[in-house]
């Protein structure tokens, strides 16, 4: 008997091991992921007046009209939006989310008054777009989000199938426009091609080729999948 619960505890120990490991790499992940997301804010989306979609959309907006700093505006919204909205999360979920959340208001404090070098408005447009969706894709790859219209995204494919990455799109897109009137039609135009380009980003960042197959047909593959 004393030898039977000495190998049956000492498994689950190697398990423990494992899975904290993983939560330490998944946490790292998220880490990146926050400081890419809030370094396309801070060094390509607000030095070059264009807008946002989702919650941070709201938070340059606010900035914008108000000078309310992005960290602090954003930390308290999604804390809102999560507090409502946790319950349509799992556990790992939630606790990776409150963590990206945390993160990402950290780090648009400690990027705050970085730029761009260019000032070339396009490169600006895809450089921030291309950061700013690398960022988000890495929290999601792992099970987290960035609270927000993430959560409406999640929810949009779960019950009807949609990628997650077209959903965020739309949302997105619907939060953007409302910056219309801030930040004038061309900043607007840039702004969605910027969001186009955020959201190929996270597509490429959650691509996960399973076989030796080319990519179209992976692709291919994980679209039947979602639907």
């Amino acid at each position: 008997m004393i030898k039977w619960i000495h190998i049956a505890d000492r498994e689950p120990a190697g398990k423990k091991v494992i899975r904290v490991k993983r939560t330490g790499m998944d946490l790292l992940m998220i880490a990146l992921g926050a400081f890419a997301f809030a370094l396309g804010i801070n060094a390509f989306v607000i030095p070059h007046d264009l807008g946002e979609g989702g919650v941070v959309g709201v938070t340059i907006i606010l900035y914008y009209v108000l000078q309310w700093s992005p960290g602090w505006t954003s930390l308290i919204l999604n804390m809102a939006l999560l507090a409502i909205g946790y319950k349509l999360l799992d556990k790992k979920a939630t606790s990776y989310t409150v963590a990206a959340v945390a993160l990402h208001s950290l780090f648009l404090h400690v990027t705050e008054g970085w730029y761009s070098a260019s000032s070339d408005l396009m490169l600006n447009v895809i450089f921030g777009g291309a950061l700013i969706g690398a960022g988000i894709g890495l929290i999601i790859r792992v099970g987290g989000t960035t609270a927000g219209t993430v959560i409406v995204a999640k929810l949009m494919n779960k019950f009807w199938g949609w990628k997650i990455s077209y959903a965020l799109l739309l949302c997105d897109a619907l939060v953007a426009a409302s910056s219309y009137f801030i930040i004038g039609l061309e900043r607007l135009m840039y702004t969605l091609i910027m969001l186009v380009v955020a959201t190929k980003a996270i597509d490429l960042v959650n691509l996960r080729p399973n076989t030796p197959q080319s990519i179209p047909r992976v692709t291919s593959k994980q679209d039947k999948m979602a639907g």
